[in-house]
């Protein structure tokens, strides 16, 4: 059976085309809502929220609404040790500082009303460029899955080895037996930090592709704000690229989340619409012909 799929983008607050003039912040994301059925919560990587404006989120989306919400940056290792330059050749355990037990009980806290009210898509752990595959890397993961044991989660890795084919199997294992699902992004192919992206999912529940984009020259900003999109608008033969990817997940995975974060939001928006319509153009050509041209 296929996959319920889910076109959306990173963040809703920022949209402005589809607001009304004087729209007021708390009727933003019932707007939104109108328009895709799924958001990255993209904001959290910032600061973890208490758990009363987590439910307000809840409140103010319909029933069947998703969020998939970007871990916060402090337990993603995106927290350096003083001086430390992650443009040296130089492992995460040197620069990252490992956070403490109660900023992991803290997200916990703050995502249980998505979680309670069945609209948790997935925790996305995006990990910073500096932090490479390894035994150490291997039971930090551990470490995340032992801490929040009963949320979805979902990493993205902008350190290539891990998808380099001599580690790739090992990756997939690790996510695997940790019960964390693959992140399958669209980043830059001509920085430090690309490989071919994931092929597959590690988890039965739900598959996400995250797109950032092909900008190269504006990529390296991401080091200083990891959260910030960078400017990047998605031709038509960029999404067609990506129709296989999202139809072939979809025999994988109960449900697929599609999310571009790119700016901006407008357009990612207008480019997550396009992808859903592509995929769908693509289902129907299959369903009519046996194949898709």
């Amino acid at each position: 059976m296929t996959a319920v799929r889910r076109f959306g983008t990173r963040g809703w607050q920022r949209l402005k085309e589809i607001y009304p003039p004087r729209t007021r912040p708390n009727e933003m994301l019932g707007i939104y809502a109108e328009n895709s059925t799924v958001v990255e919560a993209e904001n959290v990587f910032s600061g973890i929220p208490k758990p009363e404006r987590v439910q307000a989120w809840v409140d103010q989306s319909p029933e069947g609404f998703k969020f998939d919400v970007v871990a916060f940056g402090g337990l993603t290792l995106y927290q350096r040790r003083p001086g430390a330059d992650p443009r040296r050749k130089m492992s995460w355990t040197e620069i990252s500082v490992e956070p403490p037990g109660v900023l992991f009980d803290d997200l916990r806290e703050s995502v249980e009303p998505l979680r309670a009210a069945g609209r948790l898509g997935a925790v996305i752990l995006q990990f910073p460029p500096w932090f490479e595959s390894g035994t150490a890397g291997r039971e930090y993961l551990s470490r995340v899955r032992e801490a929040l044991p009963d949320l979805p989660l979902a990493a993205e890795f902008r350190h290539p080895t891990w998808q380099v084919p001599v580690n790739y199997e090992s990756t997939l294992e690790t996510l695997i037996e940790l019960e964390i699902g693959t992140v399958v992004a669209d980043l830059p192919s001509e920085t430090d930090e690309w490989y071919p992206p994931f092929d597959t999912t590690t988890v039965d529940d739900l598959a996400l592709v995250r797109l950032h984009g092909q900008n190269a020259e504006g990529w390296p900003r991401t080091l200083q704000s990891p959260a910030e999109p960078v400017a990047y608008s998605y031709a038509h033969d960029d999404l067609a690229s990506w129709v296989g990817r999202i139809r072939a997940l979809s025999l994988e995975a109960t449900e697929v989340h599609v999310l571009v974060g790119t700016a901006p939001p407008d357009a990612a928006l207008a480019s997550a619409k396009a992808l859903a319509e592509a995929v769908g153009a693509a289902d129907e050509a299959e369903a009519r012909w046996g194949y898709v041209p």
